[in-house]
């Protein structure tokens, strides 16, 4: 699975047999480039939404895979970027709820889940860090290369308690990186269990990747 031939606008993704187009303002570098000093703040907000990753494409393969299990049930998509997985899983017939940090990556979501033709998430503007969701409201929860810092592990963890139905589950896409490795023995001990799924390669623009899929519950 990997990218077709793209204008820096767009983006074209093969999952689950099928291309899913994803319309943006630029690549992330594009986006970069434009910014000014102040433009970051004290987030260091860079627009890490405007590409697709690795691990949000593992994670749209398994989304699909669970099609039958996902219909109908309340989904939370957590750090949404441009939509695919909010996407995958409203096409498989989830009740999905998808947030972004970044206005922008809410307002291309939306388009593009026009755009290929499947009923829309509820897209909203969080932070993960002051969530304001249902408490055990979602039987799941997914994020896409969400641990790529250490200070986002225990406000992730903190949604995943508050956010969590009982029984329900939690997914998460992560490429093979070191820094993501202390986070699973932190969720053990905050009373979670943690399975690795799968490890699979992921192809996006001829490079690839090694991307792991976690599962975590609360027994």
């Amino acid at each position: 699975m990997g990218n077709q031939p793209d204008c820096p606008s767009r983006v074209s993704v093969e999952v689950g047999g099928r291309v899913w187009v994803l319309e943006r303002e630029a690549d992330m570098e594009a986006l970069w480039d434009r910014m000014g000093e102040g433009d970051m703040g004290e987030d260091e907000r860079l627009p890490y939404w405007a590409e697709v990753w690795p691990a949000s494409v593992l994670l749209g393969r398994h989304i699909l895979r669970n099609a039958d299990t996902l219909r109908g049930r309340p989904c939370l998509d957590m750090g949404c970027g441009l939509g695919l997985t909010g996407i995958l899983a409203s096409h498989a017939g989830a009740r999905v709820v998808a947030f972004d940090y970044e206005w922008p990556a809410v307002r291309f979501a939306r388009g593009n889940a026009a755009l290929n033709s499947v009923p829309q998430p509820l897209w909203t503007l969080m932070d993960w860090r002051e969530p304001a969701v249902r408490v055990n409201g979602f039987d799941f929860i997914w994020g896409g290369d969400v641990l790529y810092e250490k200070r986002f592990f225990e406000p992730i963890i903190r949604l995943f308690r508050q956010a969590l139905a009982p029984g329900g589950r939690i997914w998460i896409g992560e490429p093979v990186r070191s820094v993501s490795r202390p986070v699973w023995e932190m969720v053990r001990r905050h009373g979670f269990s943690a399975e690795l799924l799968t490890v699979e390669k992921v192809v996006l623009c001829g490079q690839n990747a090694t991307v792991n899929l976690w599962e975590m519950t609360i027994p």
